[in-house]
């Protein structure tokens, strides 16, 4: 043991400013096809050419000078190095000199995993400054359920050690559960230990809007969380779109709201066809159906409004004052009352 006096105070130390501390290990987790594996390839490709990274995009100054390169080691059970890999880091401007990795083909990519003395061997020859893990069940042994916490917090602890012996940043890729209605610790699948480990979490996930997707800053031990980042993918390449106070609890709970709201107005939308097969209705029985239904007036009002943009229902008025009525039908309906 030692006495505290004796232990120099140190700040943190960021491989990128506030979203991955060095010597640590930061979590990267999101639903597939959220870009997950093309976001890692940019940070790799920053990283081992010395060149800024997306994720800083606004910090930097315009006197800003190139980092040192350092290297990166990464371990991908998802995707072929060959195949898809060196294509995504090379168009996303990595030094490929400095980008070391065993393929998924190799008879010893077997033999990586968080706690095996292979792996520490390949740190220790090679000295990274970042590691990078996809997804995070392949470097499990497999004689340990990811469910059962002190397990996986004793396979994941050896990292801490080798960050700090061997200089070395990890990145953990994760996926997120697909239960609907959770955000945060709770969208990182299998483990609680993953979250409590790591000292950042990133989530991955695409935004309502058409191509653009976004990474929320969920955790941070070493400060405040930093800003979301929204970027879009484009021919393979992470294009930079701007920053927002928003987090993942925002985007998730947007996307849920979404895609439970379109089911809902396309079962109004055929409830208001088929009630109109017979002819013209007053606006009011239809909706006075629709409530018996159980269908909401929003969720009607809605299914109107489509339904007129789409040129298969017409409305209109007959009458004057409190004799005044609103008539709903098929538009190739002929009309009895005067429109």
């Amino acid at each position: 043991m030692t006495t505290i006096d004796n232990v120099e105070e140190k700040e943190p130390d960021w491989l990128i400013t506030n979203y991955i501390p060095r010597y640590q290990i930061t979590s990267l987790a999101g639903d597939g096809g959220s870009g997950k594996t093309t976001v890692w390839c940019a940070l790799a490709a920053a990283i081992s050419s010395g060149s800024s990274s997306f994720l800083t995009e606004e910090m930097v100054p315009e006197d800003f000078g190139a980092a040192k390169p350092e290297k990166v080691m990464f371990f991908s059970a998802e995707d072929s190095a060959e195949y898809t890999l060196r294509r995504r880091l090379r168009k996303n401007g990595a030094n490929l000199q400095n980008i070391l990795s065993i393929d998924i083909a190799d008879d010893r990519f077997k033999l990586v995993k968080f706690n095996s003395p292979f792996l520490e061997a390949l740190l220790k020859e090679y000295r990274p400054a970042l590691c990078i893990f996809d997804p995070i069940q392949a470097f499990v042994p497999p004689e340990i359920h990811m469910g059962d916490r002190n397990a996986m917090r004793n396979c994941l602890a050896p990292l801490i050690g080798y960050g700090e012996k061997y200089g070395t940043t990890f990145l953990i890729v994760e996926h997120a559960n697909k239960q609907s209605g959770v955000w945060g610790r709770k969208r990182i699948a299998d483990s609680a230990d993953i979250w409590d480990i790591s000292r950042s979490v990133i989530m991955a996930g695409e935004t309502n809007e058409k191509g653009i997707r976004y990474l929320s800053h969920e955790k941070s031990n070493y400060g405040p969380t930093a800003s979301s980042i929204l970027y879009a993918i484009d021919e393979e390449v992470i294009r930079y779109k701007g920053q927002t106070d928003r987090k993942d609890k925002d985007f998730v709970t947007a996307v849920d709201y979404s895609t439970r709201q379109a089911p809902q107005r396309e079962e109004a939308e055929n409830f208001i066809l088929e009630f109109l097969q017979d002819g013209e209705k007053e606006v009011s029985e239809l909706d006075d159906m629709a409530a018996a239904m159980s269908i909401g007036k929003g969720t009607l009002k809605r299914a109107k409004t489509q339904l007129r943009q789409d040129g298969k229902i017409k409305t209109w008025s007959s009458g004057y004052g409190q004799g005044k009525k609103f008539y709903i039908s098929l538009l190739d309906t002929p009309s009895t009352a005067s429109e």
